[in-house]
């Protein structure tokens, strides 16, 4: 009776074991689909913050191709008023020679990003230690993978063990069935005991190798599952290092530093070199005056964006500075372009990922199709 109890336990265990193993193969497609799910919505607002910042410095290229054509009769109040700019600006960039931690050059841009830069600080920061996170989650990551596959491969050395003990099993078998034939023969002796204790070593044998390779196949299953689910976190993780790093080193450029603390420290001198201004009154009242009529002269000729020339003024009256703001916004755009291309792929990728499995799991398909609606991504699986 304890035997039977006995028995009746471990069963009961061995299918709760079950239960847990098909209820964790389910719930792994699913967190696949979602994870694809999750890297198409991100790649789609990237792709739409890029085009943004595409359009608007496209915009500005735009400016400087109407202020080149600009004919030379009717450029006399525009190069005036930018030489008094440029003027006007190094006279007060001489205030601030001695003792500078900042350059001239960028003293204009914090001026220019005056507002952004209290709000960026913070962001840049957070970023410069999120990054540290991310780089930890791929780390360990890759080790999970790593570890994930040396156990695969432990599976099939587990595989290969039991072919090895069925070839042997086999030679065994029929070897001692050769030599109880040849006994039985020659000398007449009943071996059906020993006949039937080889056949029941013969099919314990067998039922444990089935058991056993069985259960390898499973786990080889489930492993290869872990795999794709950490191959698709990965990749959703090395997007999101991207994302970030194209983040900081977009702002990195834009604030001509190298790290949030460098752009701290030079943000604390503009500060101190902002309230020495003060006393220049003078000097700011003649560069206002000639900031309107800058903006005065763009305006007649169609500029979309005047005000951004107060800080270009050198560009107007100087070709060369005009060479080279053009350049650097060519690059700046080149990146973006690069960065959509990017998001564009991984998107596609996404799509790709999605389709193939709601091909091949067909059961899944309520599930994607609700998902789709939810995410309102109906056009791009031409759901109808």
């Amino acid at each position: 009776m304890n035997i039977k109890n006995l028995f009746s336990r471990k069963r009961k265990h061995q299918d709760k074991n079950e239960r847990e193993k098909k209820s964790s193969s389910r719930s792994e497609p699913s967190k696949l689909v979602q994870g694809n799910f999750e890297i198409l919505l991100e790649s789609i607002r990237q792709i739409e913050e890029a085009k943004i910042e595409y359009q608007a410095i496209t915009s500005y290229l735009q400016d400087m191709q109407i202020i080149d054509m600009v004919p030379k009769e009717h450029r006399e109040a525009m190069e005036e008023a930018a030489r008094n700019i440029v003027a006007l600006t190094q006279e007060r960039d001489s205030f601030h020679q001695q003792n500078k931690k900042i350059n001239n050059q960028q003293y204009r841009v914090f001026e220019r990003y005056e507002m952004n830069i209290p709000k960026d600080l913070p962001e840049i920061k957070s970023s410069e230690e999120y990054k540290v996170l991310i780089q930890r989650d791929i780390d360990y990551l890759e080790k999970e993978k790593q570890n994930l596959l040396n156990e695969k491969n432990e599976i099939i050395s587990k595989q290969s063990f039991l072919r090895g003990i069925t070839i042997t099993t086999i030679i065994i078998i029929l070897s001692l069935f050769s030599l109880f034939g040849i006994i039985t023969y020659s000398m007449g002796a009943n071996l059906t005991l020993p006949f039937l204790l080889t056949v029941l070593m013969g099919m314990a044998v067998v039922i444990y190798i089935f058991m056993e390779s069985r259960k390898n196949k499973y786990d080889i299953k489930m492993i290869e599952l872990k795999l794709n689910r950490i191959i698709m976190l990965t990749n959703k993780v090395k997007l999101k290092l991207v994302n970030n790093q194209n983040y900081l080193d977009y702002t990195y450029s834009k604030y001509m530093v190298n790290t949030y603390q460098e752009l701290k420290d030079a943000w604390d001198e503009y500060i101190k070199l902002k309230e020495e201004e003060k006393r220049y009154q003078k000097n700011t009242d003649q560069l206002d005056f000639y900031n309107r009529q800058l903006i005065r002269e763009l305006k007649r000729f169609l500029v979309s964006d005047c005000e951004v020339w107060l800080y270009q003024a050198n560009a107007i009256i100087d070709s060369r500075e005009m060479v080279e703001v053009r350049h650097r916004l060519i690059l700046r755009r080149q990146k973006i372009r690069e960065r959509i291309e990017m998001n564009e792929e991984q998107k596609n990728t996404a799509i790709s990922d999605i389709i193939n499995f709601q091909k091949q799991n067909p059961s899944y398909n309520d599930m994607i199709n609700k998902m789709i609606r939810q995410y309102n991504m109906i056009n791009l699986f031409n759901l109808a």
